[in-house]
């Protein structure tokens, strides 16, 4: 009985053990950016889950300072805004990265440290519930701003849309082409036709105004063969 009740000891004692130790062992974790420097692309990020103690105390650990931002891409990628408060998941890496961040490439391990918080990349784009896209579209790929006044919208039916706020500009499925902004709109149509505010251009080159007169075929009135000036046009 006293050897069982010894080993469940010993057993809770190493449990125990081993769990703080692998709190020091840093794999991945969601947090978010509290400075950003453009010209380096690293931040000072800050872990956004609490650190419990061995006293079942909380504390919050110290920001992380010169942690490379990801980008997606190589030779062609995609570049975007990163602000103070920007949410995402912090990386470890499991070596080193001191070296490879100045030379890149195979780089040397100037340290002997593993899994440490040092060694953080952070990967913007993971969001926790109150900030989730509002008007989220699950269609196509969408690159727009957080609240989704501005966007660029390739669709899932060979559509495509752009919005800044002011303007918007579409190419449905058939090619026809529209834009408009609040003073006026123009619209290029699968066929060829050309519309503008009202005036209409024909695949033909000809022009039909607003009230339907065409400038090619058009008649006028009030004036017999001549040099007269004739009135306003009638068809």
């Amino acid at each position: 009985m006293l050897e069982t009740e010894g080993r469940a000891r010993n057993e809770k004692l190493i449990r125990n053990a081993f769990g703080e130790l692998m709190k020091d062992v840093c794999t991945s974790i969601p947090g978010h950016v509290l400075t950003f420097d453009p010209l380096t692309q690293r931040a000072q990020v800050q872990i956004g889950i609490l650190r419990v103690d061995v006293n079942d105390a909380t504390f919050t650990l110290k920001p992380i300072v010169e942690v490379p931002v990801y980008f997606a891409g190589g030779d062609y990628c995609v570049e975007y805004q990163i602000d103070p408060g920007c949410e995402g998941d912090i990386l470890f890496s499991q070596r080193c990265i001191d070296g490879w961040v100045q030379s890149g490439g195979v780089a040397t391990n100037p340290r002997g440290r593993f899994h440490n918080m040092q060694d953080a990349m952070f990967l913007p784009g993971f969001r926790s519930q109150p900030n989730v896209l509002p008007d989220f579209q699950n269609n196509g790929v969408r690159l727009r701003n957080k609240s989704g006044t501005q966007f660029v919208w390739l669709k899932n039916d060979n559509s495509i849309s752009m919005d800044n706020g002011v303007a918007r500009f579409n190419v449905l499925a058939d090619g026809t082409t529209l834009m408009q902004n609040g003073a006026g709109s123009f619209q290029l149509q699968a066929d060829g036709t050309f519309l503008i505010n009202g005036l209409k251009i024909t695949p033909d080159g000809d022009v039909i105004t607003a009230t339907g007169i065409s400038l090619k075929n058009h008649r006028t009135k009030g004036v017999t063969r001549g040099s007269q000036i004739s009135d306003e046009p009638t068809i």
